[in-house]
């Protein structure tokens, strides 16, 4: 298996989805594929509206994959309920917890370590161990509103 990286991201439970916001920006301005995934219906056209309107300086095309994409990609984001595999998608941007199985699919995964919620802290703790032991690469981002964005090299 080609090692995939998990981007752990603190991130206080009010700011996560901002963040989020910023990560899709960084990641697209590197022009990247991006797959984001939502739990829900609702969730995922808050996500779509955030996306439009999180920043004046912003414009990221992106649109909510309602049924399967076969052929080319439309944009260059999606949005998607649940873990849908969309092909040609290259980075993963969990808006809600993701299993390794799901992302095991992208060379890079955002996962968000919500601060101030200690059940889903938890759940980020046992993540990381499972995938640091099934040869996942792993890196700690630590919270801050404006953070240093990676670049990626591949």
């Amino acid at each position: 298996m080609v090692s995939s990286l998990i981007f752990f991201v603190e991130s206080p439970s009010s700011e996560q989805r901002l963040l989020l916001c910023r990560w899709v920006e960084h990641f697209h301005a590197q022009k990247r594929q991006i797959q984001i995934v939502a739990d829900s219906t609702m969730a995922a056209r808050h996500l779509d509206t955030m996306l439009w309107t999180f920043s004046d300086e912003s414009f990221i095309p992106h649109r909510i994959a309602e049924q399967p994409i076969t052929g080319p990609l439309p944009t260059e984001v999606l949005i998607t309920v649940g873990e849908v595999y969309v092909r040609g998608c290259q980075i993963l941007v969990a808006d809600t917890p993701i299993g390794l199985d799901f992302m095991k699919h992208f060379p890079w995964s955002v996962h968000f370590v919500l601060q101030d919620d200690s059940e889903r802290k938890q759940e980020s703790r046992i993540l990381w161990q499972k995938a640091r032991e099934r040869g996942f690469a792993v890196r700690h981002i630590a919270y801050t509103p404006r953070p240093a964005f990676p670049t990626l090299d591949r």
